[in-house]
């Protein structure tokens, strides 16, 4: 049997490691169109800032270790479900017996302009090496930066650690909205500054302007701003132009079904080009983070074994280190109760729904955050551990709520 893998990202990585684990024979195909071996988005910024390789996830050797075919800078055209078969854009086709699409996104920028040279993003390896290229060559003193999500924020930190001046628009009230509560946003917007990021919330940028090359933005009220390199971190779109013809059903990303199947047969797909439920509220939406993309490419593999596996649904998560101090939020920021607790710059907010922990945001120290997330995701009656929860040694030595407490 082939499997092909199109894609080889943390899902598509996830995929191959989990089906070579149970079936030392299949033919693994994957195809990527960068001419890397796998990587991990989330470390790019600390290749960039200390040099380490820690975001090459996987090594040169690899694909030999592992027994996959790994074929770099192949594009996929179409897919052809009827036949089986993908076709390249080289013109060749491939067969397959099974198909994984695990092509993540890419950058996400709803502004007039966007499409114009010289808007930079960090999405790939590749774009963020031309960025910091630009930027290491002296051709580069300033910047902006449009978006203040979790990514925006580590980009503007990164240029900051570059040394050039950095400008940071955000059109909401606060950084990180999305995923952070106005406390913990209110200190990762004081450090930003503090860094040295030209933080300016409720700004609304409206284009790109420039004639030939990007030469800034144009804002709301009509002021518009120049850089020398303007890098847009905006959102993500899934990469869905493969599926043209194909049937594959799809609204923002890929619809799959409790095993991430595809409405078509033998295709399956998962990471940031899939919609998945979240395992909170149960609302479908594409969930770009590494973890879910890992999880969702373990459960496909496991399927693609013979391991008739349910994916228990998405995680919202994510992560800020790169400020000086760590930042963690996950799950939900809202609930029927909520606990917080300040002491020595550290700050830790639980979010209960009905006794049970449904989300958490930890600023400062984050050292609880696994054991917090395993009462989350088991969904049990906190009440035993209720008045230790906000303790800051709180798990310390837990490794499980079996560990802790009898079922309630």
């Amino acid at each position: 049997m082939k499997i092909v893998i199109i894609g080889a990202g943390p899902a598509g990585v996830s995929v191959a490691e989990t089906v070579r684990a149970y079936d030392s024979q299949v033919e693994l195909v994957m195809l990527s169109a960068e001419p890397y071996p796998p990587y991990s988005p989330p470390a790019m910024i600390d290749h960039f800032m200390t040099g380490s390789n820690a975001h090459m996830w996987r090594d040169q050797g690899w694909p030999e270790q592992t027994g996959v075919d790994y074929r770099s800078g192949v594009k996929v055209n179409a897919i052809e479900p009827d036949d089986h078969r993908v076709s390249l854009t080289d013109g060749s086709y491939l067969g397959f017996d099974q198909l994984v699409i695990a092509t993540g996104g890419r950058l996400y920028a709803p502004l007039e302009g966007s499409e114009m040279p010289g808007v930079y993003n960090f999405k790939s390896l590749s774009a963020a090496q031309a960025l910091v290229d630009k930027v290491k060559s002296g051709e580069a003193h300033s910047a902006i930066v449009v978006g203040a999500g979790f990514i925006g924020m580590e980009i503007a930190l990164l240029l900051r650690e570059l040394g050039i001046t950095v400008i940071q628009l955000e059109m909401l009230d606060q950084v990180m909205a999305d995923m952070l509560d106005a406390a913990a946003a209110l200190i990762a917007l004081q450090v930003l500054r503090q860094r040295g990021v030209d933080v300016r919330l409720k700004t609304r940028a409206t284009a790109f302007i420039g004639d030939e090359q990007v030469r800034g933005v144009r804002l709301e009220s009509g002021e518009e701003l120049e850089a020398d390199v303007v890098v847009a971190a905006t959102g993500l779109r899934p990469n869905l132009e493969l599926l043209a013809g194909s049937g594959i059903a799809h609204n923002w990303g890929i619809c799959v079904d409790e095993h991430l199947r595809t409405n078509m047969p033998d295709i399956y797909a998962a990471g940031d080009v899939v919609e998945a439920p979240d395992r909170l509220t149960g609302r479908v939406y594409v969930h770009a983070n590494f973890p879910n993309a890992v999880e969702q490419g373990r459960v496909v593999g496991l399927n693609l074994a013979g391991y008739i596996t349910t994916y228990p649904g998405a995680d919202r998560m994510n992560s800020l280190k790169h400020l000086g101090l760590p930042i963690m939020a996950v799950g939900l920021k809202e609930g029927d109760e909520v606990m917080q607790r300040r002491s020595d710059g550290r700050l830790r907010t639980l979010y209960l729904n009905d006794n049970r922990l449904v989300g958490f945001q930890l600023v400062g120290d984050i050292n609880a955050a696994g054991v917090l997330r395993t009462l989350l995701i088991q969904g049990q009656d906190i009440r035993p551990l209720k008045d230790r929860l906000l303790d800051l040694n709180f798990g310390q030595g837990m490794v499980a709520w079996n560990a802790i407490a009898p079922s309630a």
